[in-house]
């Protein structure tokens, strides 16, 4: 590999942990001198930051300048993620010069707004992220290096914006078509760029691109894990062991791992104990196996996993004890890096935030986090090694996670002073309505809007004083672009239940940026209660696609696809929702019939048996005639197999039922159709007709014909069949039938007259065969 190559590698190599490379880096490479320096920024200003003009200009300069020019902008997203990701704060002397007259000049906030969305307002010197993002589109040293690092300000010009912007995600999915791994890098490299491609893809909550790169980075790393049961005790008073959720981590054995750098690990912020007067720090195991060491890729492979469940899954009390063990092996490890440690304490922050047992931790757990910020140890550099593949957020979601546990305990006006700290307005409204003081946040959205208009601004006023004509105005000053306006202006509408007219404002909204989870949920509602059913489709369909664990908008998806006459979409729509709440029942019931107006009679017996362990007693008739009947007749299901194959199995399903009901007899009758047997559906008839004949049943003519119908086909059975006529079966079917002509024709109900007189006739046959054997039996009086 020839000088040049190696350099390379080393981009990679560098914020990836690799011992070999992290000492000579950081003796030979010092960012922050390199970004105060006047010479690297002269061409920039030259050319006002302009791409095209900068493009040219690259072009011509020779590969080591060009090498040079990439270090620079290596050194411009390092010292933008730590002084808004990472802490400390970067020297006063380089915050002084990036504040000077020649920077402010030009503006870098709005050259990275996106789809007319601003960056969040405690972004630190814009101008650095802007730098290197031409940098590594532009100036081409290699085309993975460029391609890889333009990826890393993609992820993080994303994370500083407070929407999500379907411009950047294109211009991800474009890097990433043309991005070819690199052969000479090795399976612990290409391992950590599976896991970026895979933070950058949750950030949009695209889960399932996120997991095609999580098992790929597995697989490079020979990770394998499943979820066991282990005895051992939660609580301090706890007697018994019983079985305990654990992580078992195997690793496969691979030569080219890259061990993790040595660094002092106790300046890393502190893991606060539990202090619970009840509960344990960690779960005590009887069988303590051979604690597994990973690597630092390794620990970023199971963040990411525990990131992508919990936006996949249904967050509920479940998905918190399925995750805790990867976190507490986690943080169990003596050695994390910086980033690793505080995305892992945040995560679990962020589960013991629903457990009064275990918020108060979370608080004092927030609160470690943010001093630790501030502090001058680790040094910045140690911080900022796996930034990108962690998934660290930028300090202001971690101070708003801070206060949106305060708020979550009571401690509103604690709470109020962080939100008003870092301009977090939406939320101020909320506290000030909790304090009874709405209108103060309308006089502190004011005076911001007096110092700097803004749609946004415009849009909290909104909000905050009910005047639908700050919406408006927001919209014109975005001539008519923003899309944040336009959901404003529909909320206010949705609120107040006008759903007719909030629809269009929706529907605006999301055209201009489609990534917007929320308003596609509230777009979908609005058209179902206007029996929008089309539209009411697109929405829920759009937003699952977004929030694929969003059980309501599943179900919500599958009665459009009902009502617009598209079942076999709306019965995969009802499997998706099932996924995300298994016991719901009337999610089996809509299964259920869904199943049984496509043909899908494997799904009827499935979802019928579950509405049984569900609610213990359950009828559908309707369901259960159309089940018997096109398996006795075997018609085809849905996959255009014949139906007879569930023979056995609606068998199963109808015993059940009776075993339940026992007293209907119409489940009776159905089930004589599924015997395999003559005297075995003789039986089943004749239960038929005792459940029939239950109470006053001959006071209902609908009744009355049930009870013949089942007379008839008990005389069929005598006469159409070789039975002997000296079986009881066969008097004891007369003794019905002449009990029935007689309770019946007592009523003398028109409709009944014909079935009388043709179950009448069957008897007399059935005598006429019991005569001829023996002469024993006499004509019966009717």
């Amino acid at each position: 590999m020839s000088e040049l190559e190696m350099t390379l590698q080393d981009y990679f190599l560098v914020f990836d942990n690799s011992a070999a490379y992290q000492d000579e880096f950081k003796e030979n490479w010092s960012f922050t001198s390199c970004i105060s320096c006047e010479e690297s920024w002269k061409m920039f200003f030259e050319q006002s930051f302009d791409s095209s003009l900068l493009k040219i200009h690259f072009s011509t300069l020779p590969e080591e300048i060009r090498i040079k020019v990439l270090k620079f902008g290596i050194s411009c997203i390092i010292c933008f993620v730590q002084c808004n990701f990472t802490g400390p704060n970067l020297d006063k002397k380089i915050e002084d010069f990036l504040n000077g007259e020649a920077f402010l000049s030009i503006p870098f906030t709005r050259r990275l707004s996106m789809n007319n969305e601003d960056i969040n307002v405690n972004t630190k010197f814009p101008a650095l992220l802007v730098t290197a993002k031409i940098i590594f589109e532009l100036c081409v040293v290699d085309n993975n290096i460029n391609n890889w690092w333009y990826w890393r300000s993609i992820l993080i010009h994303q994370e500083i914006l407070d929407e999500l912007s379907p411009t950047l995600l294109s211009d991800a999915d474009r890097i990433y078509k043309y991005f070819q791994g690199d052969p000479d890098l090795n399976a612990n490299i290409k391992a950590s760029l599976d896991i970026e491609v895979a933070q950058l893809y949750l950030l949009f909550r695209h889960v399932s691109k996120a997991k095609e790169h999580i098992l790929s980075a597995s697989k490079l790393l020979g990770v394998h894990y499943n979820l066991v049961g282990i005895l051992g005790k939660r609580t301090k008073y706890q007697e018994k062991n019983i079985p305990q959720l654990s992580l078992k981590v195997t690793l496969e054995e691979k030569s080219s791992s890259i061990e993790s750098i040595e660094e002092d690990y106790s300046i890393n912020p502190e893991n606060i104990p539990l202090n619970d007067d009840v509960r344990l720090d960690f779960i005590e195991f009887t069988e303590v196996g051979e604690k597994v060491k990973l690597t630092t890729t390794e620990q970023k492979l199971f963040i990411t996993i525990v990131q992508e469940t919990l936006i996949a899954k249904p967050q509920d009390e479940l998905q918190g004890e399925e995750l805790q063990p990867f976190l507490n092996m986690i943080l169990s490890l003596k050695r994390n890096t910086y980033a690793v440690r505080v995305v892992a304490l945040l995560l679990r922050c962020k589960l013991e935030s629903k457990s009064r047992r275990t918020i108060e931790r979370s608080l004092g757990q927030c609160e470690e986090i943010i001093n630790s910020l501030k502090r001058p140890d680790p040094p910045p550099f140690n911080r900022v090694i796996d930034v990108f593949g962690s998934g660290m957020p930028p300090i202001w979601k971690i101070e708003t996670q801070y206060a949106d546990l305060l708020l979550n305990m009571g401690l509103v006006k604690n709470a109020l002073d962080i939100y008003l700290k870092i301009n977090l307005w939406e939320e101020v409204i909320v506290c000030y309505t909790i304090l009874k003081l709405r209108h103060k946040a309308a006089e502190i959205i004011q005076e911001q809007l007096n110092e700097k208009p803004s749609v946004k601004l415009w849009c909290l006023l909104g909000d905050a004083t009910d005047d639908i004509n700050c919406y408006e105005k927001a919209w014109e000053l975005s001539k008519r672009r923003s899309h944040r306006a336009q959901r404003h202006w529909g909320q206010y509408l949705f609120i107040r239940k006008q759903f007719e007219e909030c629809i269009p404002h929706f529907e605006k909204s999301v055209s201009i940026n489609p990534l917007q989870s929320n308003v596609w949920f509230r777009l979908g509602y609005a058209a179902l209660q206007t029996e929008n059913w089309q539209t009411a489709a697109t929405a829920y369909r759009r937003y699952t696609f977004l929030e694929p664990d969003g059980f309501e908008a599943w179900n919500n998806l599958a009665q459009a696809y009902i009502k617009i006459g598209n079942k076999r979409n709306a019965h995969q729509a009802i499997l998706e929702a099932l996924k995300c709440n298994f016991e719901n029942w009337k999610v089996w019931e809509n299964l259920l019939v869904v199943s049984c107006d496509i043909s899908n009679f494997s799904d009827v017996i499935r979802a019928y048996h579950m509405l049984l362990d569900l609610k213990e007693k359950y009828l559908n008739i309707e369901v259960l005639n159309v089940l018997v009947y096109n398996v006795c007749n075997d018609v085809n299901d849905v996959e255009g197999q014949p139906a007879q194959r569930f023979l056995q199995k609606t068998r199963e399903l109808l015993g059940r039922v009776t075993a339940i009901y026992p007293g209907e007899g119409y489940i009776w009758e159905l089930y004589a159709n599924l015997a395999p047997a003559i005297l075995l559906r003789t039986q089943r008839l004749q239960r038929a007709y005792r459940g029939y004949t239950q109470g006053a049943w001959d006071k209902n003519p609908s009744t009355c014909q049930q009870v013949l119908y089942v007379c008839i086909k008990l005389a069929d059975i005598v006469l159409d069949n070789e039975i002997d006529p000296k079986d009881t079966i066969v008097n004891s079917i007369r003794l019905n039938l002449n009990s029935a002509i007689a309770a019946i024709k007592k009523q003398d109900w028109d409709e009944t007259k014909e079935l009388v007189d043709q179950v009448s006739s069957h008897l007399e046959k059935i005598v006429q065969k019991l005569k001829c054997d023996d002469g024993r039996i006499e004509t019966s009086s009717n």
